[in-house]
């Protein structure tokens, strides 16, 4: 049966399984507040998704071409649904203002607060920080409750097991239970009272899955990812204050992230065509030269994006792996076929090296 699932995951990108998650979850809250269980109507509910989605390609657009890099518009459908799961929908000028300027931080920070080209914190999280700073409106997290949790566990585990990163969501849950198990008998309280609210009634799992495994602001390594899990996960805990100021979930991931970039710092690499070779019938090899000289070490990876106006279901990304040990690549070929004659979509790096 895992055999089954993990063959099924492997024909999808991240990035699409991700959507489809988010998607079933607009849909299951949108069924939810039809039926008066969640308090506002489905229809807000799609507008202000509408809106955010709008808002979040618009911009995510315009960045795109004043930082001349490629668009994902997958990336940004992600970060706009993610918005509409923690914010709640629109039925005032103020939420939409709220909701319009979520979504404009949210693809502002991908390219301005970036080093070497590479954001830093995960989109959605630092535009609702801001946005508690700046305007005093937060997120409310209402994907948290216990009617949403069912779809939120199923995609999550889906995710969390298509990034191969269960192990580090398991943590972050555990040590938020301890946590908060901890701050319960200290302050006299019922801990099943407070276990049974983090569980059902808080973002713990959609924050797990979703926020938490973003593979781009994360480490890369399993034990870094152990220990930002457990920082995250201390910092989740709603008990935790200094003074009269509480951390959300939202800071702590902001704080996780720039944890992350410290031990595992990422760069963006723009990739220039040098040539392409046919190799056979819709068979060809490009070549690219980096924007700069790389180094790496075997097991790392690097994510292409292949801006492409015919992509079919697997996106316009992918992931391979650096094969051996070289100090510095000056050159990266990278085998490229067709499908039904249209479709470009990366395969496997064919050879990399200096070329002299």
């Amino acid at each position: 049966m895992i055999a089954k699932i993990d063959s099924l995951l492997d024909r999808i990108t991240m990035y699409r399984l991700v959507l489809y998650v988010l998607i079933a979850l607009i849909g299951m809250g949108a069924v939810l507040a039809y039926f008066h269980l969640l308090p506002f109507s489905p229809v807000t509910l799609l507008a202000s998704t509408a809106l955010l989605v709008v808002i979040c390609w618009a911009m995510n657009t315009v960045f795109a071409f004043v930082f001349e890099v490629p668009t994902n518009i997958e990336s940004a459908t992600i970060t706009a649904l993610i918005l509409a799961l923690i914010i709640d929908p629109g039925q005032s000028p103020i939420t939409f203002q709220f909701l319009g300027w979520s979504a404009i931080l949210a693809m502002s920070s991908k390219y301005i607060l970036a080093i070497y080209k590479k954001h830093i914190f995960n989109p959605a999280a630092i535009a609702v920080v801001i946005t508690a700073f700046a305007l005093n409106e937060s997120a409310s997290w209402w994907v948290g409750t216990a009617s949403m949790a069912p779809v939120v566990i199923i995609g999550g585990v889906l995710i969390a097991r298509k990034l191969r990163q269960l192990d580090m969501t398991i943590i972050f849950c555990a040590v938020a239970l301890v946590v908060v198990s901890i701050f319960t008998v200290l302050q006299g309280k019922p801990i099943v009272t407070e276990l049974k609210q983090l569980l059902l009634l808080s973002p713990l799992f959609f924050f797990a899955f979703i926020m938490l495994t973003e593979p781009l602001t994360a480490p890369p390594t399993k034990n870094l990812r152990w220990i930002y899990a457990i920082i995250v996960g201390i910092l989740f805990v709603p008990q935790i204050h200094f003074g009269s100021f509480y951390l959300t979930p939202e800071l702590a991931l902001v704080i996780g992230n720039v944890f992350a970039y410290l031990v595992s710092p990422k760069q963006k690499v723009v990739l220039k065509l040098s040539r392409k070779i046919k190799m056979g019938p819709g068979l060809l090899d490009f070549v690219f030269k980096p924007s700069q000289k790389l180094s790496f070490a075997p097991g790392q990876y690097m994510e292409f994006t292949l801006s492409h106006p015919h992509a079919d279901s697997r996106g316009i990304a992918a992931t391979l792996p650096w094969l051996h040990r070289q100090p510095r690549i000056t050159y990266i070929w990278v085998c490229v076929f067709t499908i039904k004659g249209a479709v470009l979509k990366m395969l496997c790096m064919q050879q990399m090296g200096k070329q002299k």
